[in-house]
């Protein structure tokens, strides 16, 4: 399998994060960025290398690009995608997918119809904490699971300006709700299947955005477990998993350090993920083989859409103050 050349698509913001992790990729390489503010597409290129393009078309149009990781924001997604699928360029979109389902569907459309492959960037799932829980679940050591219980916050919504999109309820809606609480969702759906119902609330406490910035979801599982996930944008960086079986139960950061396993028996053990392997790396590399081989991303589109299907029940839930079913939001 040769090299995969990707072109970063929105030169800006997460992109920063990714670009430095992509070295360590075995598959991918970065060749270039491009993005509508020119200087944030020199910004990129003289930290990171690559070829500075001056228009989408002029990626689009490189035959030497074999496909490209769109960091933009969420409303812009369906667009860019649906460009580069018709391109022939094979697609790493940034989660979430997109902010409603229809602009989900039709980037799974578009790039289904021109045979590319579409990969959805939900990172928290690759975390050696998750993957250790998928693990003790996958073998039966946890009993029936019972419960799970998250939260994931910092306080960038705080820092605002109405410059960004992110300031926007038309733009970010749910505000952490989109940006934060749908890494967990994602990681969730992945350690206890997909989610039945959703009741949730919000609120808009200290942020100077129009957004709301707190929020508590309950989430009901489809095989009739419990979950909980807590997010805001304006409180210290934060979070944590709690996982419950009737045999044992799981008590760990989002992403590694010390895991506690509390037994049935009443035992305690300590569990420390210390070698971890690089998320970024691996999911830009799985992208790239996921891509050149033809085999099913692990978080391609239909995963990608039941993360989003969770948080738009829950800004539905708050919204009319009742429960609601991923079903009815996926059938919209």
């Amino acid at each position: 399998m040769g090299e995969f050349r990707a072109v970063v698509i929105g030169a800006g913001g997460f992109a920063r994060d990714l670009a430095p992790e992509a070295r360590f990729c075995k598959h991918l390489r970065i060749t270039g960025a491009w993005d509508s503010n020119a200087e944030a597409v020199k910004g990129f290129t003289s930290s990171f290398g690559g070829k500075a393009y001056a228009t989408l078309e002029e990626v689009l149009a490189d035959k030497s690009v074999d496909g490209v990781l769109v960091i933009t924001p969420n409303d812009t997604h369906k667009e860019l995608v649906e460009k580069a699928a018709r391109a022939s360029k094979h697609v790493f979109v940034e989660k979430p997918i997109a902010n409603t389902v229809a602009d989900g569907r039709a980037q799974m459309k578009a790039t289904s119809d021109a045979g590319v492959t579409l990969f959805v960037g939900h990172l928290a799932r690759r975390y050696s904490a998750v993957r250790m829980a998928k693990k003790m679940i996958d073998s039966g050591e946890l009993g029936r699971l019972v419960m799970i219980e998250g939260h994931i916050a910092h306080n960038g919504g705080l820092f605002l300006k109405p410059e960004e999109w992110r300031w926007y309820r038309n733009r970010c809606p749910g505000g952490p709700l989109m940006q934060l609480a749908v890494h967990t969702a994602d990681s969730f759906n992945y350690l206890f299947g997909r989610v039945r119902s959703v009741s949730a609330k919000v609120g808009r406490l200290a942020t100077p955005a129009e957004i709301d910035d707190v929020g508590v979801l309950i989430l009901e599982y489809e095989n009739g477990a419990l979950g909980y996930i807590g997010t805001a944008y304006t409180v210290p960086s934060s979070g944590f998993m709690n996982i419950n079986g009737t045999e044992a139960m799981i008590e760990c950061g989002r992403r590694g350090g010390d895991v506690l396993v509390r037994r049935k028996s009443g035992a305690v053990e300590t569990h420390t993920t210390t070698v971890e392997s690089n998320p970024f790396a691996e999911e830009l590399d799985e992208f790239a083989i996921s891509a050149q081989t033809g085999a099913r991303p692990e978080t391609g589109g239909p995963e990608g859409l039941d993360a989003l299907a969770v948080i738009l029940a829950a800004i539905e839930s708050a919204r009319r103050g009742s429960v609601v079913t991923t079903e009815e939001i996926l059938k919209a």
